[in-house]
């Protein structure tokens, strides 16, 4: 099984992230790009501002993708996530997934998005024209 995984300031390569997932006993290869939106809860999104603990975020981002990877028994996982701040139509997040079946891969894909929401210390802060504010989890504020 074939693991990588990153937290990166830079423009992520979705493309890089699909050849590394690629292989001949692969017959699904499923890329999925998440991407600043410009609406959240009803509320005009101009940017988003991601920041993570990164040493955390990257030894949790591997423990997610192994155990997704495991469960699912697909043969290579890559998942980069970007921090800093991010614009509309920019991709915040990759996950890409090489499987023998198509439905191994999406399992997985979906499996890797759904825990790294919960388990990956990287907090986004919404800037729109009514303000900025913390989105899934805040960030400790000082008194």
């Amino acid at each position: 099984m074939k693991i990588r995984v990153d937290v990166v300031a830079g423009v992520l390569d979705a493309e890089a992230a699909r050849r590394e997932v690629e292989d001949p006993a692969h017959g699904a290869v499923l890329v999925f790009w998440g991407n600043v939106r410009d609406l959240h809860e009803g509320r005009a999104v101009e940017a988003v501002d991601y920041t993570a603990y990164e040493p955390m975020a990257r030894r949790e981002l591997e423990a997610v993708a192994r155990e997704c990877a495991t469960t699912h028994a697909v043969g290579a996982v890559t998942v980069l996530h970007r921090t800093g701040m991010l614009g509309v139509g920019d991709t915040s997040l990759i996950v890409a997934v090489g499987s023998a079946h198509r439905a191994e891969a999406f399992a997985c894909g979906l499996a890797i998005i759904d825990a790294l929401k919960k388990r990956v210390p990287v907090w986004k802060r919404e800037i729109g024209p009514q303000g900025a504010r913390w989105q899934d989890g805040e960030l400790p504020r000082s008194p």
